[in-house]
């Protein structure tokens, strides 16, 4: 990949001045002082912050802040920081009010003090959040504009230490869409901490393949396919390879979420997409490596030429201009038969929800495209959904947004499915359910969206694209948040 700053080898950037630099070398100069992670909760918010700038010898001349404020006004507070303490949680904020939030070190030499650097200004709402908060951007917060403001494609993973690793990418549209972010727990979900920046990264998905850990993402919106590898729990990355060329917008290129990779019969499978929705469709495919081979090498990948979406598929839905097929899963049915499980985009279709479709891959000849299998009664089609085998209760799982309101586009409840065959799908429980609890915002305005998930003993660990709290819009979230299902197979 083409690299500006040879300060960080690889594919990561711990310190933000340096992603500005590359990201955006017109922006303006940063000073060393960051707030690298907002996590605002009911009446309170949590802020880690970090100063980048190395100390020669005693650091007792650097006094540092933190000032928060409501948005436009005058009047603040200051809160004394210490150094050795780069986490800071204010409390009694009121919730649903805009504040203004920023740290500021001051240096002090004889009699004199002076502000020596100040992080940008970061925005934030308090308020009731379900589950824990891992990240937070305001929708109004241009820090990261050169990608965009808004978390989006959650994905986590466990590492063999015990270790949560979350990332999410940095979301806004028609905005650059090429930076992601990393976060880590060490207490099994509690509490997370800023980790590092992946640029470019965009769709990206977290995995382990032999105790190793990788990301396969692509650069940007319809960008290169990438893949890259950590050694060292996410802290630092290879510099990532190509696995297809970059596409655009306008002509199409490789999409994908943060889809589950799998291995059978000897190779890793994963699905991925292309097309655009300014093309008015993505055709579907699957790429595949042998299990053992390097991969970092592009030559160990096979993709599968990508399949049209066919309206006269029996069973598909009737009637609109219909976007296909999305975001699959590549899963193994009960009669050994590898499957790419797909989101099926049935807006102004009739039925104009509540079907997915599933297309048939050849293991024995990954070079060959898939083949139309069927059309499923589905509950959550019209987003994102990760399918898992679970071998323990003999059953497929999945978390989805179920439709109640066909007359909006809605996400605003997550609910938990299982099936025996892949095909037949029953409700178990819904797991968040803003319509039903009360709560006073506008129902359209949240999301609970494109979870990713991992089993962990009789739980179900979740990271989710969360808008709420006066997020732009149910689709551009504000939140990514971590959820627990507690013995999910006894509910």
């Amino acid at each position: 990949m083409d690299r500006t700053n040879a300060a960080n080898s690889g594919w990561n950037y711990s310190d933000p001045r340096d992603l500005y630099k590359t990201a955006d070398p017109s922006a303006k100069a940063y000073g060393s002082v960051h707030i690298m992670r907002l996590a605002p909760g009911d009446r309170r918010l949590t802020v880690d912050w970090k100063d980048f700038e190395p100390s020669s010898g005693s650091t007792s001349g650097r006094a540092y802040s933190l000032t928060y404020r409501l948005r436009g006004q005058d009047e603040a507070v200051h809160v004394p920081l210490s150094a050795s303490d780069e986490r800071i949680t204010i409390t009694d904020l009121a919730n649903d009010q805009e504040y203004e939030v920023w740290v500021t070190r001051t240096d002090s030499a004889g009699d004199s003090k002076s502000a020596a650097s100040s992080s940008p200004v970061r925005l934030f709402r308090p308020g009731v959040v379900p589950g824990i908060v891992v990240n937070y951007i305001h929708p109004e917060d241009y820090t990261y504009g050169f990608s965009g403001r808004s978390p989006a494609s959650p994905s986590i993973v466990r590492l063999e230490d015990g270790v949560l690793l979350a990332s999410h990418d940095i979301y806004w549209g028609n905005e650059g869409q090429n930076t992601s972010v990393i976060c880590r727990s060490e207490d099994d979900g509690e509490t997370w901490a800023f980790v590092n920046f992946l640029y470019p990264c965009f769709w990206g998905k977290l995995f382990l393949h032999r105790n190793r850990l990788y990301m396969l993402a692509t650069s940007t919106e319809y960008g290169a396919l990438l893949i890259g590898r950590s050694d060292d729990g996410g802290a630092t990355w290879s510099e990532p390879t190509v696995i297809i060329p970059a596409g655009s917008r306008e002509a199409g290129g490789p999409h994908k979420a943060p889809m589950p990779v799998i291995e059978y019969k000897g190779r890793l499978w994963t699905a991925i997409d292309y097309g655009s929705w300014t093309t008015g469709s993505h055709a579907s495919g699957l790429i595949s490596a042998p299990a053992d081979a390097d991969l970092l090498d592009p030559a160990s990948w096979t993709t599968m030429p990508f399949l049209k979406y066919d309206v006269n598929w029996p069973g598909s839905v009737g009637g609109g201009n219909l976007a296909g097929l999305l975001e699959g899963n590549a899963v193994v049915k009960p009669d050994g038969t590898l499957v790419n499980l797909l989101r099926y985009q049935t807006n102004g279709g009739t039925p104009n929800y509540g079907r997915a479709i599933m297309l048939y891959a050849d293991t024995d000849h990954p070079e060959r495209s898939l083949t139309f299998g069927k059309v499923i009664d589905f509950h959550g089609n019209l987003s994102k959904f990760t399918v898992y085998w679970d071998a323990q209760s003999s059953k497929y799982w999945s978390l989805v947004n179920r439709v109640t309101n066909p007359s909006i586009s809605q996400r605003n409840i997550l609910t938990l499915v299982h099936s025996e065959d892949l095909e037949h799908w029953h409700i178990t429980a819904d797991i968040l359910d803003y319509e039903h609890n009360g709560w006073p915002e506008d129902c359209k305005k949240v999301g609970f969206q494109y979870v990713d998930w991992l089993f962990n003993g009789d739980d179900i660990l979740v990271a989710s694209r969360t808008a709420i709290n006066g997020a732009h819009n149910f689709h551009n979230a504000n939140y990514i948040t971590f959820h627990r299902i507690e013995n999910f197979r006894s509910i």
